[in-house]
């Protein structure tokens, strides 16, 4: 499985995208300003679109990439998402107002299709199984672990202190768990405001988690990276923990 890194940041800014992750070149995880960095042809290829949640972060390229492939679209593009996560999209996204309705459009064969999911549901996309996680956070927010034949990845999305997502986890023993480290120690009390970790919230989550995959950490405030992540090498030496990266592509194989 490969899985591209079109963005990862907690912020823009020059050289930086917000959450996006292409994989195996036809599914993408999140739809952040990372989308503006595929090609008319790559983003033709895309046939489906799993979102964790709707704020603008992770969901502004859909709607742009939408109207760029618009009229050359060769098949419907699946977007799977938690109930309330469709429902922003189609009253407050795709209302006419804010963006044309591509529910609706062309009228003989839409070039969306909605597909609501909740935790627990295993979807089955692609030649993969794509199961819904629990995640913690201020508006309904999901993770998903994509496993195929081989391996398996978990996407915590956006997330506070999230005791649910553990157990799972521990079953289902991920080569490689991508987590939400938005702040730095010093902002604990905003962290735990707006559904995001600190190292040291990280550092007493992962007490629970039994086995040791790579672990890499996303989203991450801009300017507050490298503080981020020395405090979490400080906290968490016996781990294999590093920074997800722009641009990196991970081939679990």
């Amino acid at each position: 499985m490969k899985i591209e890194i079109l963005g990862c940041s907690g912020g823009i800014g020059p050289g930086l995208k917000t959450t996006t992750f292409l994989i195996d070149d036809t599914l993408l995880l999140d739809a952040g300003t990372g989308v503006e960095l595929l090609t008319m042809e790559r983003m033709l290829n895309i046939r489906d679109v799993v979102i964790t949640h709707a704020h603008l972060d992770h969901i502004i390229g859909l709607p742009l990439m939408l109207a760029t492939i618009f009229d050359q679209h060769r098949y419907p593009i699946n977007i799977y998402a938690h109930p309330e996560v469709i429902t922003v999209l189609e009253e407050h996204i795709f209302n006419w107002t804010m963006w044309p309705d591509y529910t609706r459009l062309p009228e003989n064969n839409p070039i969306i299709r909605m597909h609501p999911v909740d935790v627990g549901e295993v979807l089955k996309i692609q030649n993969k199984a794509i199961e819904v996680l629990p995640a913690e956070h201020p508006t309904p927010t999901v993770g998903y672990l994509i496993s195929d034949e081989l391996n398996s990845f978990a996407f915590t999305g956006d997330t506070g202190t999230n005791d649910q997502l553990w157990p799972l986890l521990n079953q289902r023993k991920p080569d490689l768990l991508i987590i939400d480290v938005s702040f730095t120690d010093e902002s604990d009390e905003l962290a735990r405001l707006s559904g995001h970790l600190t190292p040291s919230q990280l550092t007493s989550q992962l007490t629970q988690l039994e086995h040791n995959p790579r672990i890499t950490v996303t989203h991450l405030k801009p300017g507050m990276e490298e503080s981020i992540m020395q405090q979490c090498l400080r906290l968490l030496p016996h781990r294999q923990i590093d920074r997800l990266q722009q641009g990196e592509v991970i081939t679990l194989n």
